[in-house]
Protein backbone atom coordinates (compact mmCIF):
# COMPACT_ATOMS: atom_id res chain seq x y z
CA UNK A 1 0.00 0.00 0.00
CA UNK A 2 1.18 3.41 -0.86
CA UNK A 3 -0.01 5.92 1.72
CA UNK A 4 0.36 9.07 -0.71
CA UNK A 5 -1.83 7.16 -3.36
CA UNK A 6 -4.64 6.22 -0.55
CA UNK A 7 -4.40 9.86 0.74
CA UNK A 8 -7.57 12.19 -0.16
CA UNK A 9 -8.69 14.87 1.89
CA UNK A 10 -10.58 17.56 0.54
CA UNK A 11 -14.41 16.85 0.21
CA UNK A 12 -13.64 17.43 -3.80
CA UNK A 13 -11.58 14.26 -3.53
CA UNK A 14 -13.72 11.89 -1.85
CA UNK A 15 -16.93 12.92 -2.24
CA UNK A 16 -17.55 11.80 -5.34
CA UNK A 17 -16.21 8.48 -4.23
CA UNK A 18 -18.63 7.80 -1.57
CA UNK A 19 -21.74 9.24 -4.56
CA UNK A 20 -19.91 6.66 -7.16
CA UNK A 21 -19.35 3.33 -4.71
CA UNK A 22 -23.15 3.79 -3.10
CA UNK A 23 -24.28 3.96 -7.28
CA UNK A 24 -22.48 1.12 -7.51
CA UNK A 25 -23.55 -1.05 -4.13
CA UNK A 26 -27.17 0.02 -3.36
CA UNK A 27 -28.05 -2.53 -1.80
CA UNK A 28 -25.30 -2.21 0.51
CA UNK A 29 -24.75 1.32 1.18
CA UNK A 30 -26.78 4.31 1.95
CA UNK A 31 -25.27 7.80 1.46
CA UNK A 32 -26.21 10.59 4.00
CA UNK A 33 -25.99 14.07 2.83
CA UNK A 34 -26.32 17.19 4.72
CA UNK A 35 -26.01 20.91 3.37
CA UNK A 36 -24.08 23.19 5.17
CA UNK A 37 -24.40 26.97 4.54
CA UNK A 38 -23.17 28.45 1.77
CA UNK A 39 -23.36 25.57 -0.51
CA UNK A 40 -20.77 22.69 1.18
CA UNK A 41 -22.18 19.49 2.52
CA UNK A 42 -21.55 16.70 4.93
CA UNK A 43 -21.12 13.45 2.97
CA UNK A 44 -21.54 10.36 4.72
CA UNK A 45 -21.96 6.50 3.67
CA UNK A 46 -23.04 3.82 5.65
CA UNK A 47 -22.29 -0.09 5.25
CA UNK A 48 -22.85 -3.28 6.51
CA UNK A 49 -26.49 -3.10 7.31
CA UNK A 50 -27.32 -0.44 5.62
CA UNK A 51 -30.61 -1.79 4.64
CA UNK A 52 -31.89 -3.83 7.71
CA UNK A 53 -35.23 -2.60 9.76
CA UNK A 54 -34.06 -1.11 12.97
CA UNK A 55 -35.24 -4.29 14.54
CA UNK A 56 -33.14 -6.71 12.58
CA UNK A 57 -29.91 -4.23 13.02
CA UNK A 58 -26.25 -6.13 13.12
CA UNK A 59 -25.06 -5.78 17.44
CA UNK A 60 -22.09 -4.16 16.38
CA UNK A 61 -22.96 -0.64 15.19
CA UNK A 62 -20.16 1.98 14.30
CA UNK A 63 -20.28 5.60 13.78
CA UNK A 64 -17.08 7.50 12.81
CA UNK A 65 -16.73 11.07 12.58
CA UNK A 66 -13.74 13.31 11.79
CA UNK A 67 -15.40 17.00 12.83
CA UNK A 68 -11.93 19.27 12.86
CA UNK A 69 -10.87 20.94 9.48
CA UNK A 70 -7.24 20.94 10.24
CA UNK A 71 -7.39 17.36 11.25
CA UNK A 72 -6.46 15.55 7.38
CA UNK A 73 -5.05 11.49 8.19
CA UNK A 74 -8.62 10.65 9.72
CA UNK A 75 -10.42 12.13 6.80
CA UNK A 76 -8.01 10.18 4.48
CA UNK A 77 -8.44 7.20 7.14
CA UNK A 78 -12.11 6.69 7.14
CA UNK A 79 -12.06 6.89 3.23
CA UNK A 80 -9.47 4.09 2.64
CA UNK A 81 -11.64 1.66 5.37
CA UNK A 82 -14.62 2.71 3.32
CA UNK A 83 -13.15 1.68 0.41
CA UNK A 84 -11.47 -1.53 1.98
CA UNK A 85 -15.14 -2.32 3.02
CA UNK A 86 -17.17 -1.97 -0.16
CA UNK A 87 -13.97 -2.97 -2.68
CA UNK A 88 -12.21 -5.19 -0.63
CA UNK A 89 -9.08 -2.89 -1.76
CA UNK A 90 -6.79 0.25 -0.70
CA UNK A 91 -7.58 3.06 -2.55
CA UNK A 92 -4.22 2.48 -4.51
CA UNK A 93 -5.73 -0.74 -5.47
CA UNK A 94 -3.51 -2.86 -3.60
CA UNK A 95 -5.40 -6.01 -1.67
CA UNK A 96 -7.07 -5.44 1.97
CA UNK A 97 -5.69 -7.83 4.69
CA UNK A 98 -9.08 -6.52 6.57
CA UNK A 99 -11.24 -9.50 7.26
CA UNK A 100 -13.98 -7.34 5.25
CA UNK A 101 -16.93 -9.99 5.07
CA UNK A 102 -16.43 -10.91 8.69
CA UNK A 103 -16.68 -7.47 10.07
CA UNK A 104 -19.97 -6.81 7.81
CA UNK A 105 -21.45 -9.91 8.74
CA UNK A 106 -22.39 -8.14 12.39
CA UNK A 107 -21.70 -4.63 11.68
CA UNK A 108 -23.23 -1.49 10.39
CA UNK A 109 -20.64 1.08 10.10
CA UNK A 110 -21.35 4.93 9.17
CA UNK A 111 -18.11 6.70 7.69
CA UNK A 112 -18.59 10.65 8.02
CA UNK A 113 -14.75 11.43 7.12
CA UNK A 114 -15.17 15.48 7.54
CA UNK A 115 -18.23 16.95 9.22
CA UNK A 116 -17.14 20.19 8.44
CA UNK A 117 -16.13 20.44 4.59
CA UNK A 118 -17.08 23.98 4.72
CA UNK A 119 -13.95 24.24 6.75
CA UNK A 120 -11.98 21.92 5.36
CA UNK A 121 -12.56 22.70 1.72
CA UNK A 122 -10.58 26.18 2.73
CA UNK A 123 -7.34 24.57 3.52
CA UNK A 124 -4.88 25.25 1.83
CA UNK A 125 -2.61 21.57 2.64
CA UNK A 126 -3.74 18.43 1.83
CA UNK A 127 -1.82 17.20 4.83
CA UNK A 128 0.31 18.89 7.84
CA UNK A 129 2.91 17.12 7.57
CA UNK A 130 5.50 19.95 9.49
CA UNK A 131 7.73 20.65 6.89
CA UNK A 132 5.50 23.55 5.70
CA UNK A 133 5.46 25.66 9.07
CA UNK A 134 6.15 26.01 12.76
CA UNK A 135 2.98 24.71 15.37
CA UNK A 136 2.14 28.29 15.82
CA UNK A 137 1.74 29.11 12.46
CA UNK A 138 -0.65 26.22 11.95
CA UNK A 139 -2.43 26.63 14.79
CA UNK A 140 -3.00 30.31 14.05
CA UNK A 141 -4.27 28.51 10.13
CA UNK A 142 -6.51 26.25 11.97
CA UNK A 143 -8.08 28.78 14.61
CA UNK A 144 -7.39 31.95 13.40
CA UNK A 145 -5.85 35.51 14.57
CA UNK A 146 -7.88 37.77 16.13
CA UNK A 147 -7.77 41.36 16.06
CA UNK A 148 -4.62 42.02 18.12
CA UNK A 149 -2.72 39.33 16.18
CA UNK A 150 -2.39 37.08 18.61
CA UNK A 151 -4.09 33.37 18.05
CA UNK A 152 -7.93 33.19 18.17
CA UNK A 153 -9.79 31.88 21.15
CA UNK A 154 -11.64 28.46 20.80
CA UNK A 155 -15.01 29.18 20.97
CA UNK A 156 -18.36 27.17 20.75
CA UNK A 157 -19.79 29.59 18.82
CA UNK A 158 -19.18 33.45 18.25
CA UNK A 159 -19.77 36.24 15.93
CA UNK A 160 -17.60 38.33 13.54
CA UNK A 161 -19.24 41.23 13.98
CA UNK A 162 -18.29 41.10 17.88
CA UNK A 163 -14.91 39.50 17.65
CA UNK A 164 -13.82 41.14 14.00
CA UNK A 165 -10.81 38.57 13.61
CA UNK A 166 -8.00 39.29 11.41
CA UNK A 167 -8.50 35.36 9.90
CA UNK A 168 -11.13 32.94 10.25
CA UNK A 169 -9.83 29.36 11.64
CA UNK A 170 -10.28 26.44 9.56
CA UNK A 171 -11.88 24.53 12.88
CA UNK A 172 -15.06 27.21 12.07
CA UNK A 173 -18.22 26.32 10.70
CA UNK A 174 -20.39 29.09 9.45
CA UNK A 175 -23.73 29.16 10.01
CA UNK A 176 -25.07 32.36 8.69
CA UNK A 177 -23.41 35.65 7.64
CA UNK A 178 -22.45 36.31 11.57
CA UNK A 179 -22.15 33.40 13.15
CA UNK A 180 -19.15 30.92 13.12
CA UNK A 181 -19.33 27.32 15.73
CA UNK A 182 -16.89 24.71 16.74
CA UNK A 183 -18.20 21.14 15.36
CA UNK A 184 -17.57 19.14 18.50
CA UNK A 185 -18.81 21.87 21.22
CA UNK A 186 -21.53 23.72 19.76
CA UNK A 187 -25.25 21.93 19.41
CA UNK A 188 -25.75 24.07 16.56
CA UNK A 189 -23.39 22.85 14.09
CA UNK A 190 -23.75 20.34 11.09
CA UNK A 191 -21.90 17.89 13.23
CA UNK A 192 -24.19 17.62 16.30
CA UNK A 193 -27.41 17.80 13.74
CA UNK A 194 -25.80 14.54 12.14
CA UNK A 195 -25.25 12.89 15.35
CA UNK A 196 -28.21 12.97 16.25
CA UNK A 197 -30.03 12.11 13.13
CA UNK A 198 -28.27 9.31 12.45
CA UNK A 199 -28.08 7.51 15.71
CA UNK A 200 -32.00 8.07 15.56
CA UNK A 201 -31.97 5.82 12.95
CA UNK A 202 -29.00 3.65 13.78
CA UNK A 203 -29.09 3.23 17.42
CA UNK A 204 -24.77 2.79 17.30
CA UNK A 205 -23.47 1.20 19.82
CA UNK A 206 -20.10 2.63 19.79
CA UNK A 207 -18.49 5.98 17.90
CA UNK A 208 -15.31 7.13 17.24
CA UNK A 209 -14.47 10.80 17.44
CA UNK A 210 -11.29 10.94 15.19
CA UNK A 211 -8.51 13.53 15.72
CA UNK A 212 -4.78 14.73 15.51
CA UNK A 213 -2.85 17.27 17.86
CA UNK A 214 0.71 17.47 18.10
CA UNK A 215 1.44 15.08 20.36
CA UNK A 216 2.20 11.56 20.85
CA UNK A 217 -0.78 9.09 20.41
CA UNK A 218 -3.40 8.72 22.42
CA UNK A 219 -6.95 7.52 23.24
CA UNK A 220 -9.17 10.07 25.14
CA UNK A 221 -12.22 9.00 27.23
CA UNK A 222 -15.26 10.76 27.22
CA UNK A 223 -15.47 13.75 29.38
CA UNK A 224 -18.43 12.51 31.12
CA UNK A 225 -16.37 9.03 31.64
CA UNK A 226 -16.64 8.97 35.54
CA UNK A 227 -20.31 9.29 35.48
CA UNK A 228 -20.69 6.76 33.15
CA UNK A 229 -22.06 3.11 34.30
CA UNK A 230 -19.34 0.46 35.13
CA UNK A 231 -19.92 -1.78 32.44
CA UNK A 232 -19.53 1.27 29.87
CA UNK A 233 -16.49 2.11 31.84
CA UNK A 234 -14.89 -1.27 31.08
CA UNK A 235 -15.70 -1.70 27.64
CA UNK A 236 -13.94 2.07 26.92
CA UNK A 237 -10.63 1.10 28.86
CA UNK A 238 -10.47 -2.17 26.92
CA UNK A 239 -11.19 0.08 23.82
CA UNK A 240 -8.15 2.49 24.37
CA UNK A 241 -6.08 -0.68 25.50
CA UNK A 242 -6.82 -1.95 21.74
CA UNK A 243 -5.93 1.17 20.18
CA UNK A 244 -2.27 1.65 21.98
CA UNK A 245 -1.38 -1.57 20.50
CA UNK A 246 -2.25 -0.72 17.64
CA UNK A 247 -0.43 1.82 17.45
CA UNK A 248 2.73 0.19 18.87
CA UNK A 249 2.42 -2.19 15.90
CA UNK A 250 2.14 1.09 13.31
CA UNK A 251 5.43 1.97 15.15
CA UNK A 252 3.97 5.02 16.87
CA UNK A 253 5.06 5.51 20.86
CA UNK A 254 1.33 6.38 21.66
CA UNK A 255 0.69 7.62 25.57
CA UNK A 256 0.06 4.15 27.27
CA UNK A 257 -3.20 5.05 29.20
CA UNK A 258 -6.26 6.88 28.38
CA UNK A 259 -7.11 9.81 30.01
CA UNK A 260 -10.17 12.56 29.64
CA UNK A 261 -9.92 15.62 27.72
CA UNK A 262 -8.98 18.51 29.28
CA UNK A 263 -9.22 17.52 33.39
CA UNK A 264 -10.40 20.82 35.42
CA UNK A 265 -10.66 23.23 32.59
CA UNK A 266 -13.41 24.76 30.66
CA UNK A 267 -13.29 22.75 27.68
CA UNK A 268 -13.66 19.75 29.71
CA UNK A 269 -17.31 20.71 30.87
CA UNK A 270 -18.35 22.19 26.99
CA UNK A 271 -17.40 18.71 26.04
CA UNK A 272 -19.75 17.54 28.76
CA UNK A 273 -22.61 19.25 27.85
CA UNK A 274 -22.10 18.76 24.06
CA UNK A 275 -23.55 15.04 24.99
CA UNK A 276 -25.69 15.98 27.93
CA UNK A 277 -28.92 13.60 27.93
CA UNK A 278 -28.25 12.12 23.74
CA UNK A 279 -27.20 8.83 22.48
CA UNK A 280 -27.95 6.76 25.52
CA UNK A 281 -25.86 3.22 25.33
CA UNK A 282 -23.31 4.62 22.85
CA UNK A 283 -19.79 4.21 24.01
CA UNK A 284 -17.79 7.62 22.66
CA UNK A 285 -13.72 7.41 22.40
CA UNK A 286 -11.68 10.25 20.60
CA UNK A 287 -8.55 9.48 19.07
CA UNK A 288 -5.64 11.78 18.67
CA UNK A 289 -3.08 11.04 16.19
CA UNK A 290 0.22 13.67 15.75
CA UNK A 291 -0.17 16.38 13.59
CA UNK A 292 2.47 18.88 11.56
CA UNK A 293 5.60 19.09 14.30
CA UNK A 294 6.05 16.99 17.72
CA UNK A 295 5.68 18.73 20.48
CA UNK A 296 7.78 20.00 23.53
CA UNK A 297 10.36 19.67 21.17
CA UNK A 298 8.80 21.07 18.07
CA UNK A 299 11.55 20.07 15.40
CA UNK A 300 10.46 16.56 14.46
CA UNK A 301 8.27 16.98 11.24
CA UNK A 302 5.25 14.51 11.45
CA UNK A 303 5.47 12.58 7.51
CA UNK A 304 2.43 11.80 6.09
CA UNK A 305 3.00 8.23 5.42
CA UNK A 306 2.91 8.26 9.21
CA UNK A 307 -0.05 9.82 9.57
CA UNK A 308 -1.91 7.35 7.43
CA UNK A 309 -0.16 4.55 8.88
CA UNK A 310 -1.59 5.30 12.74
CA UNK A 311 -5.02 7.20 11.68
CA UNK A 312 -5.28 3.70 9.37
CA UNK A 313 -4.36 1.78 12.89
CA UNK A 314 -6.97 3.26 15.17
CA UNK A 315 -9.74 2.79 13.06
CA UNK A 316 -9.00 -0.53 11.74
CA UNK A 317 -8.37 -1.83 15.52
CA UNK A 318 -12.16 -0.45 16.41
CA UNK A 319 -13.29 -2.43 13.68
CA UNK A 320 -11.26 -5.42 15.62
CA UNK A 321 -14.30 -4.81 18.26
CA UNK A 322 -17.02 -6.19 16.24
CA UNK A 323 -15.74 -9.49 17.13
CA UNK A 324 -16.84 -9.16 20.88
CA UNK A 325 -19.76 -7.51 20.61
CA UNK A 326 -22.06 -8.17 24.12
CA UNK A 327 -23.81 -6.31 25.97
CA UNK A 328 -23.78 -3.20 24.31
CA UNK A 329 -24.56 -4.72 21.02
Amino acid sequence: MDAAHCWVSHPQEWQPLFRRWHDAHPGRTRLHVFPQFGGSAVVGLTVGGARRPVDALPPFRLLVTVPHAHEPAPTAAAVDVACQLVAGTHLDGSPSALPTEAILACSLITMLPDTNSQGRARSSRPCWDGTFCDNETFLRTAFGIAADGQRFGRYPQWRPSEHHPRQIGLVYECLEDDLYVEPNTSRLSTHSRVIDALFGEYRYTHMLDMHQHEFSEQAQLPADFEDLPVADREGLLHWAEVLVLAWRRAGAQPRPDAAMPYPGQPRQGLLAAFWRDRCPGMLRMLSEDRNNRLEPAGIAPTPLPYQFATALAALEATLSLAEGAGPHG
